[in-house]
């Protein structure tokens, strides 16, 4: 193979786009294969024309500039970035080196031009940049909430635990100097402190979800639901209520948070029961066709309005007044949370009177 031929099959075979201008009138003498699928013109439409003829006038002009700077400071130009609407591909982002060719007396005759298309690896850049910044965000607020962790379990239950203990004293040493209205003050201050420990306790389990990466094993969620069912054995004793639990699956999680997803349901179930009707709850599981499993906990107990949907998974959010049911809002928020930390999700599907069922899909071993 002749030298020339060499060169030519390796101008045509290098991966990047190259094109040769003539000086003059920066009109295109050379484009190789690469030129061609990335512009997605034939060189044949393109030799002997210009930018202007394929490219928007600001493309062209931006283009035609830096030909000329190349042109005129007789050196290499390195254009890290710059914007080409392609025919086929759309804009696409090239990285471009272009190098004035000189004639025998040493003035510029031809633009060489050298493109290498980076679209996709700025795209890598920016989703990895993103990726970063997200996992920078989420240590940031694991470190608060690993932070507000400890303020609640020590800082926060000290002057609580100072505020009922001191009403004992007062109680039990003081009561006969007491009139009635200062005991009744002296109570409500202890409900009050009372009310805030759970509400603090129920906050420091809803931070501990979101702050523990413990590794998942696999979990026989059967031995979950005696264990919780054993546990509760005392309030369904005094509801008078009925807890059936069929087969369950194996699945990859956390014991303890598992535990405590079983624990809230069912316990929602106890609490919100219709009046002068045992609570009955029945925890079973359906296989999908994903290969998931779903895990419903069901209740006969007073249900809610399915445009409450969303909103009983929020922190904070009560259907009903606490005097008429105890808690802090916060049960199913914690629920729903550990359902997406293993992967899954939570739902429900209600309706007034009727009473509930929650929706646990899950992948299982």
């Amino acid at each position: 193979m002749a030298l020339t031929d060499l060169m030519d099959s390796i101008v045509e075979n290098i991966p990047h786009m190259i094109f040769v201008k003539d000086a003059k009138e920066l009109r295109f003498v050379l484009f190789n294969k690469a030129g061609e699928e990335l512009l997605g013109f034939p060189r044949e439409q393109m030799i002997g024309k210009n930018d202007y003829d394929f490219f928007p006038k600001e493309e062209a002009d931006f283009f035609t500039s830096k030909d000329r700077m190349v042109l005129n400071g007789r050196q290499l130009v390195n254009i890290p970035e710059e914007v080409i609407h392609t025919r086929l591909k759309g804009p696409r982002i090239l990285h471009t080196k272009k190098i004035p060719i000189f004639d025998e007396s040493g003035e510029p005759r031809y633009l060489l031009g050298i493109s290498e298309d980076i679209t996709e690896k700025k795209k890598s850049e920016e989703s990895l940049h993103q990726k970063t910044t997200d996992l920078a965000r989420s240590n940031a607020e694991r470190e608060q909430l690993k932070l507000f962790a400890y303020v609640a379990s020590h800082d926060l239950q000290e002057p609580l635990q100072k505020i009922i203990g001191f009403g004992d004293l007062l109680k039990m040493n003081s009561s006969r100097e007491l009139n009635t209205k200062s005991r009744e003050y002296l109570d409500r201050m202890q409900v009050s402190a009372f009310r805030m420990g759970r509400l603090i306790d129920d906050l420091l389990k809803l931070a501990t979800v979101s702050i523990e990466k413990q590794e998942l094993l696999e979990v026989d969620l059967n031995k979950v639901c005696e264990q919780v069912i054993s546990d509760l054995e005392h309030r369904i004793e005094i509801s008078g209520a009925s807890v059936e639990a069929g087969s369950l699956p194996t699945v990859k999680a956390d014991w303890v948070q598992m535990c405590q997803l079983f624990q809230n349901l069912i316990s929602n179930a106890l609490k919100f029961k219709r009046p002068a009707e045992k609570p009955h709850v029945r925890i079973y599981a359906e296989r999908l066709e994903s290969g998931w499993s779903r895990i419903c906990v069901e209740d006969n107990g007073i249900g809610f309005d399915l445009k409450n949907t969303e909103r009983i998974f929020k922190p904070f959010e009560r259907l009903h007044g606490r005097d008429e049911y105890e808690g802090n809002g916060i049960g199913l928020a914690i629920c729903q949370k550990i359902a997406e930390r293993h992967g899954g999700r939570l739902g429900a599907e209600s309706s007034p009177g009727k009473g509930s069922k929650f929706l646990i899909e899950m992948p299982v071993v």
